[in-house]
């Protein structure tokens, strides 16, 4: 078997050896994707873009079954659409759900984050199918249509049909419905060495991602708990005190970040192994950080691929967590108010490092401080985190509309970065939190530069 794609579509009995081997022949020759090739074939969609998925580590898209609001695509333009191999599909929960040919090109994931400001759930596709619905979109949305149908969509309004991988249940365990499962608990639970197989708590905000991991750990016969914020998980890891935690960094209520450190610090579950999840803190000195200071024993960058992530979780039960309280960022006593002053003082002697932790310490505290938040996307910007600075500015705006130094400075990071109108668009967002006449006209002319 040719490929790793060809073998799992063999095994779902998607397609012959046969099959797949004469089809693997043509992708090379055409040089397209084998599953591109096999959707010419005759093999359906929905089955591609789960066996995508089981691969990759993210949800998939079934575009045929799919319609997607045109309004959606001033945010990509058609060349960057065609080019990127992306089409963004809805806003729903504040998040642009992408689909995506490539869900592990990093770049392309940052970039659209970086324009639009708003976190990205990434849905693989099948290239072929993409490229036809890019083109179709767009044409539609030319002719002043308001809503793009794939060839099988039953539906008028827009609707995402998301497909996770094929995770075959085990034998003589219950199948996992649609609707997503929560644990019921009571406050004493059984204790890890009476239950039948280990208990992993699932952390994460997006129902996709809870949903393909849950699956796959069900199918391998774990028990599972679900928390969605950061919150939830604190009280159903004190309550279960489960065998293992997988934690996303980017968590409501919670900090996924902060989650772990309280996690790690209680006498109840420090011994519990956790292993943290972003799609945003990428490379190993966030890992490094994640093992040393908040006591995380392993660092899962999303996309992942899903034999990667069951090998890591059955390494961290073998190993277990550290005995040891990570080292605490904040002195006993603390308030968030002296935090933001430190990090104030650090980032004025230039030490960026130690102000970009004290400060994410800070923020981690009340996440919804617009002066923490502005602090911080200061000293990220300084460290050279150009993303980071943006979500920490976006996040000071969202918390205080009106806060000028935190608009202004991320109107400038747009600028900086060569994104011109979203710049301007920023600064439209701050004209009505300025009172003088001379410094609304000013910024009415700095609005007029940059969109001229």
């Amino acid at each position: 078997m040719a490929t790793r794609i060809g073998d799992l579509i063999v095994a779902r009995g998607l397609a012959s050896v046969e099959l797949v081997e004469a089809a693997h022949r043509e992708s090379r020759a055409r040089g397209e994707p084998l599953c591109s090739r096999l959707l010419a074939r005759g093999v359906e969609e929905g089955e591609l873009a789960s066996v995508l998925s089981e691969k990759h580590g993210v949800p998939g898209v079934d575009l045929s079954h799919s319609a997607v609001g045109l309004d959606l695509l001033e945010l990509v333009p058609r060349a960057v659409a065609e080019g990127d191999l992306i089409l963004p599909l809805s806003l729903d929960g504040g998040r642009i759900h992408l689909a995506m040919a490539r869900p592990w090109d990093d770049r392309v994931v940052a970039e659209v984050r970086f324009v639009t400001g708003k976190e990205v759930s990434p849905y693989v596709a099948v290239q072929g199918a993409l490229l036809r619905a890019v083109a179709e979109a767009y044409e539609e949305r030319g002719h002043g249509a308001a809503v793009w149908r794939g060839r099988a969509c039953a539906f008028a309004a827009p609707h995402l049909e998301a497909v996770l991988a094929g995770v075959e249940p085990v034998e003589g365990a219950d199948p996992i419905p649609d609707a997503e499962i929560v644990i019921e608990v009571e406050p004493e639970v059984a204790p890890a060495a009476a239950r039948k197989a280990p208990l992993v708590l699932v952390v994460d905000d997006e129902p996709e991602i809870r949903h393909l991991v849950q699956r796959l750990l069900v199918s391998k016969g774990y028990e599972v708990a679900i928390a969605v914020d950061g919150q939830e998980a604190l009280d159903l890891a004190d309550q279960l005190v489960p065998d293992l935690v997988l934690l996303d960094a980017m968590l409501p209520k919670v900090h996924g970040f902060d989650a772990c450190r309280r996690i790690k610090a209680s006498a109840r579950t420090r011994a519990v192994p956790v292993i943290m999840m972003t799609a945003i803190y990428r490379g190993w000195r966030f890992a490094q950080d994640a093992r040393d200071s908040y006591g995380a024993i392993d660092y899962v960058e999303k996309p992942f691929r899903m034999e990667d992530l069951l090998q890591r979780i059955e390494r961290a039960l073998r190993e277990g967590g550290p005995e040891a309280d990570p080292a605490p960022a904040a002195a006993d006593g603390d308030t968030q108010a002296t935090l933001v002053a430190r990090g104030k003082d650090l980032l004025a002697a230039q030490k960026v490092g130690e102000a970009v932790q004290v400060l994410s310490d800070a923020v981690a505290m009340e996440p919804r401080t617009a002066d923490a938040q502005f602090q911080l996307g200061r000293a990220l910007h300084a460290a050279g985190d150009a993303f980071g600075a943006m979500t920490a500015l976006e996040r000071a705006a969202e918390a205080s509309p009106g806060h000028l130094p935190s608009l202004r400075a991320l109107a400038g990071l747009y600028e900086e970065s060569g994104f011109r109108r979203k710049a301007a668009e920023v600064l439209e967002r701050a004209l009505p939190s300025v009172a003088d006449g001379e410094a609304r006209s000013a910024l009415r002319k700095d609005v007029l530069r940059l969109i001229a």
